[in-house]
């Protein structure tokens, strides 16, 4: 045990005492996530805010008046009645986008109602996102006008009526559903990422320098070493990770463009499940990348044997993002990152079953921890491998 914490005090402090490798693995990618996510909710909150939309009423007939004002207030929209000779002015500006939307009334449409059909203009930009919003809300006000007038007239025409009746909505539910499409995919793919910075230049690294070379004749035994690395680059990958996770984390509220979201729906419970199950992946992460390193010759030879692996990190994540919620079947839980993702779903969706998932994620990762520290014990043991040019 005293030859494993040597090993990993020496790996610790490669690290730590690097300010460049402090900032770059454990700071900067929260920090990162923190300012791009923020930037981007504020970014596309500014892009779809509705804006005061102007709109124009030729001939105003007081029934729909009452109706659209009913709904609409002086920061939504500024409502102007004009003459039938400004109509082409108007058409005019609301190609040139200056302004929204134009509605015609016959001068005589209420004489008309009951006799003919009245014909009722609308013109809009169907290329200007403000006008488009615009129309729609009008027009729908027209159409809710239309069925006042045919209720004046023939009286009630509704056949049935419906009554909807719903499960009351649950605020911590839909936050989590959103959450969980997100958050699984980012926290394993920053764990990769946090544990690829710094995995490949502790073996692979060390083989191309030759520095390794030192560290194996010496009394220590080899599973010690692969025991030692192992750990010292899981914690800092881990430490890397909550990083990440606090960036996700604080610019959630950006990000979803809901500034008065709650985040606090979930307890000390869920942040230790979710801590849980970084350790015992992140390991596996560690004892994967860990492998590829003392297989390879060079650290660029071990960058680009990981890539793919991290590629599929990534698509292994994304399927968070088209689940309905976690995937029930257990023997799922058994395929390592996949069962991470899942697992973090569950919690995020509050799953009953949750704890289920968490043992048997747990458990398949140490078991796979295990034999990745196996092999690579073997694989230090090897000179013909650890030698290798």
């Amino acid at each position: 045990m005293k030859n494993i914490l040597t090993i990993f005090k020496k790996e610790w402090d490669r690290v730590i005492k690097d300010k460049r490798l402090v900032f770059s693995v454990i700071l900067l990618p929260g920090l990162m996530i923190f300012l791009i996510y923020s930037f981007m909710g504020n970014a596309l909150s500014n892009f779809t805010q509705e804006e005061i939309q102007d709109v124009a009423i030729v001939a105003p007939v007081d029934d729909y008046i009452s109706i659209y004002s009913s709904f609409e207030t002086a920061e939504t929209s500024n409502v102007s009645f004009i003459e039938a000779s400004q109509i082409d002015e108007f058409k005019t500006r609301i190609d040139d986008r200056e302004w929204e939307l134009l509605i015609i009334f016959p001068d005589d449409f209420e004489a008309e109602i009951g006799t003919t059909v009245p014909n009722v203009e609308i013109y809009y930009n169907p290329n200007e996102m403000q006008s488009q919003s615009a129309f729609t809300r009008y027009n729908s006000y027209l159409e809710a006008y239309r069925t006042v007038l045919i209720n004046d007239i023939f009286g009630d025409t509704s056949v049935f009526q419906t009554a909807l009746t719903a499960t009351p909505v649950d605020e911590n539910e839909a936050i989590g559903e959103m959450m969980s499409m997100l958050l699984p995919m980012l926290v394993v793919m920053f764990l990769f990422a946090g544990a690829m910075s710094i995995g490949p230049e502790s073996i692979a690294g060390e083989k191309e320098r030759g520095t390794i070379a030192t560290l194996l004749i010496t009394p220590v035994k080899r599973s010690e070493i692969a025991m030692g690395k192992v750990l010292s680059l899981g914690i800092l990958s881990l430490i890397s990770a909550v990083s990440s996770f606090i960036g996700i984390i604080s610019s959630l509220p950006s990000m979803l463009q809901m500034g008065d979201i709650d985040i606090n729906i979930y307890g000390i419970k869920e942040y230790l499940m979710i801590l849980v199950l970084l350790f015992s992946t992140v390991f596996v992460i560690v004892g994967v990348i860990s492998v590829i390193s003392a297989y390879a010759k060079s650290l660029k030879e071990a960058n680009t044997l990981i890539t793919p692996i991290y590629i599929l990190t990534i698509l292994v994540g994304v399927s968070s993002m088209f689940g309905a919620g976690a995937n029930s079947q257990l023997y799922m839980y058994l395929i390592p990152l996949y069962n991470t993702v899942q697992s973090l779903t569950a919690i995020l969706m509050f799953d009953p079953n949750t704890g289920i998932y968490i043992i048997i994620t747990v458990i398949s990762n140490l078991l796979y921890v295990t034999g990745l520290v196996f092999l690579l014990n073997k694989m230090f043991r090897s000179e013909r491998m650890m030698f290798s040019k």
